[in-house]
């Protein structure tokens, strides 16, 4: 049983809009009686944390919670190991061993992982969950099983599917509701919100004086692109907690490759167009700069929103909030003050 208070949904630290998409979800989802809950997302996101607070919120709580990672633990044992097994049921079974969906009844079953489960075992998996009922290896009864299960996996299970590598009929049982989480570099607002609160806990759990992050310490964490996600920043502040000298934590604490390039800059292909920013005397400010760059690539795209994301390197997510931030619109007059100009690099520029 999960600790109260330690594990439900105020232990998901974010207040970025992606994020609270994601809570409002996960709080209708608690409200349910949904016996499955797909949870998807990239190493590192966090779908651990919010399948143990989708358990702690809801009516299942007083049970057990109960995690196995699929990817882990060889074919032959995960069976044993979710189903359990009988006395002499192979050479090494000396005993009865009830199996996680058995501990797991009246509470909630989480696999992480789940898309790294072999052919055979995600038909047993199958059965067990649209019959609530399993059999331990070498047993010739069923045991009934009272369960939640919430899997998770950061592999594209629609991709693995079409592959032939994940069952179509097992994914659609397990994608009764499904939870998408974001990756950092879509939930940026939160970056220092994270930052700040891993500075506060790593201190209490190490007993250092309490500390902040510097301003440069800052601009390094909003410049990092974190492709571990909220993993990578919760261990680059731990280690910076550990390391600092002082009560403000710097860049050289931090120890992460901080991204070169800009998010904001148009890319100039080898065949493609070369962007040109004509500078007025009375200057622009940054954000000037960034509308009048997005504009223009939006519409060499013509306004493919998709595709204008990927010619500037930034998340869809990200753009689609500039844009309504700078009110852009495919119709809207643009400026001709600081205006873009646009050369064609395969006719000479």
């Amino acid at each position: 049983m999960i600790q109260p208070g330690k594990n439900g949904f105020s232990s998901i630290i974010g207040e970025s809009l992606a994020m609270e998409q994601v809570i409002q979800l996960a709080r209708k989802v608690v409200a349910s009686h949904a016996t499955t809950v797909l949870i998807t997302g990239k190493t590192g996101t966090g779908k651990e944390l919010l399948a143990r607070a989708l358990h702690h919120n809801s009516s299942r709580n007083n049970g057990a919670f109960v995690e196995v990672n699929c990817s882990a633990i060889p074919e032959n044992l995960l069976e044993a190991e979710l189903f359990g097994y009988e006395r002499g049921a192979f050479t090494d079974a000396h005993g009865r061993k009830k199996g996680l969906f058995e501990l797991a009844s009246g509470g909630t079953l989480f696999l992480d992982e789940i898309g790294y489960m072999t052919m055979n075992l995600q038909v047993k998996l199958l059965k067990a969950i649209e019959n609530k009922r399993i059999r331990r290896v070498g047993g010739i009864a069923d045991i009934d099983v009272d369960i939640r299960v919430i899997a998770a996996t950061n592999r594209d299970l629609e991709q693995a599917m079409l592959k032939g590598s994940f069952r179509e009929d097992l994914y659609y049982r397990l994608n009764v509701i499904s939870i998408e989480l974001p990756s950092l570099v879509e939930r940026e607002d939160d970056i220092l919100l994270l930052a700040r609160h891993f500075v506060d806990h790593f201190c209490r759990e190490h007993q250092r004086e309490p500390m902040m992050l510097s301003k440069r310490a800052e601009h390094s964490l909003l410049s990092h692109r974190w492709p571990g996600n909220v993993r990578e920043i919760r261990n680059a502040i731990e280690r910076a907690v550990l390391l600092s000298e002082g009560p403000k934590i710097v860049p050289e604490d931090i120890r992460v490759t901080v991204r070169q390039e800009t998010s904001i800059a148009a890319p100039e292909a080898r065949n493609g167009r070369k962007i040109v920013l004509n500078i007025p005397e009375s200057g622009l400010s940054l954000d000037d700069v960034e509308k009048r760059v997005i504009d223009e690539v939006l519409h060499l795209s013509g306004w493919n929103k998709s595709k204008t994301a990927r010619m500037l390197h930034i998340p869809r997510p990200r753009l689609l909030r500039k844009i309504a931030k700078y009110h852009l619109s495919p119709n809207k007059h643009r400026s001709t003050i600081g205006a873009i100009e646009c050369e064609d690099s395969r006719n000479g520029g």
